[in-house]
């Protein structure tokens, strides 16, 4: 059980002549702590969410390259791209595809414009589940290495059974973060990803657990809800302090990026107006390192069409530790989209 133990909260104000002062002190002495800090470089570039609607690794480059372009031709070329994980997935798969056809003497059209991809400053998106339709999952079936998913054991035989979950609308299984070869094993995918695709940056999502899928962990562990979520974190970490997460618990002194969850399109208190509720909170409980929701909103996947609403987000952004991009600037106007105005 949770302890209810009810500890004194200490926490410090901090007042200074104006926000860019308040800063510079807040700045100065965090590097003062003894806790390690994450990528520092992260608080001075945009982060430009990439939306394609592809189905294969060359048609995601393609578009990976339209989308680069056109930020440089606005001048806002500096920033990282953020790819979501089925994007990720595909141009891993191409440059695997490429590896096996040089073995064959094959073409090299498949990454004739790979070297492009590894230019651009990028994160990738990847998450602890594996879909049950896939050959890894069926292959860890007859190996003998099913115990690399969350597991619990059958009532007849004691056999180990994968616990089925849903993750973006496919049934999948998740990764045991209680087995150090299963994290072995994703710690190397990270590893052949960074070769292939030189990303810097890697968005950890997904790490959300429930009591059920906590009683799959081994050896069993508190029954909180959010264990699961810890032990991510401690992966993360050791991946390097470019990493982010979507969610955090007991993980404020790690060198980590938050992600806020995701708001709506409007000017309600789902929207708009829970930023700086939202920002007041993750910083009361540690987190002070943090990227918010994009601007003008994302939980809807659609792009923003109030300009007015656009607008007034970007101006809070800007005081905010990162600013994110869902839709871009010139959806509203080709002619007055300029770097310097927006940062």
């Amino acid at each position: 059980m949770p302890s209810m133990e009810r500890l004194p909260l200490q926490y410090t104000v901090c007042v200074a002549r104006n926000v860019k002062a308040a800063h510079q002190e807040a700045t100065q002495q965090l590097s003062k702590l003894s806790r390690e800090l994450p990528n520092m470089k992260t608080l001075w570039l945009p982060f430009w969410k990439f939306l394609t609607n592809v189905d294969t690794g060359p048609k995601v480059e393609r578009e990976l390259r339209t989308f680069s372009n056109r930020l440089r031709r606005h001048q806002l070329g500096e920033g990282v791209i953020s790819l979501n994980e089925h994007s990720t997935n595909l141009l891993s798969e191409m440059d695997h595809d490429y590896l096996n056809s040089r073995k064959r003497g094959m073409s090299k059209r498949l990454t004739r414009d790979l070297p492009l991809v590894k230019l651009l400053n990028i994160s990738i998106t990847l998450s602890p589940f594996l879909g049950v339709d896939t050959t890894q999952f069926h292959t860890s079936l007859t190996d003998g290495t099913e115990d690399f998913w969350l597991s619990l054991p059958s009532a007849t035989q004691g056999k180990l059974i994968p616990v089925m979950s849903q993750w973006q609308g496919k049934f999948c299984v998740k990764l045991n973060l209680t087995n150090p070869v299963a994290v072995s094993w994703f710690l190397d995918r990270v590893e052949s990803l960074q070769a292939h695709l030189g990303m810097e940056y890697i968005v950890l999502e997904g790490g959300e657990g429930n009591l059920f899928e906590e009683q799959a962990l081994r050896p069993p562990l508190a029954l909180s809800g959010d264990k699961y979520i810890e032990l991510l974190a401690d992966l993360a970490t050791s991946i390097g302090d470019s990493t982010i997460m979507t969610a955090g618990t007991r993980s404020s002194h790690k060198p980590l990026f938050v992600k806020m969850a995701p708001l709506q399109s409007d000017w309600s208190l789902m929207g708009l107006k829970a930023i700086i509720p939202s920002l007041l909170h993750h910083a009361l409980v540690g987190y002070n390192f943090l990227i918010p929701d994009a601007v003008g909103g994302s939980l809807s996947g659609d792009l923003v069409t109030d300009r007015e609403l656009f607008i007034r987000w970007l101006e809070i952004a800007a005081f905010l530790p990162v600013i994110s991009f869902h839709t871009p600037p010139w959806v509203f106007s080709q002619d007055q989209v300029h770097a310097p105005q927006l940062f």
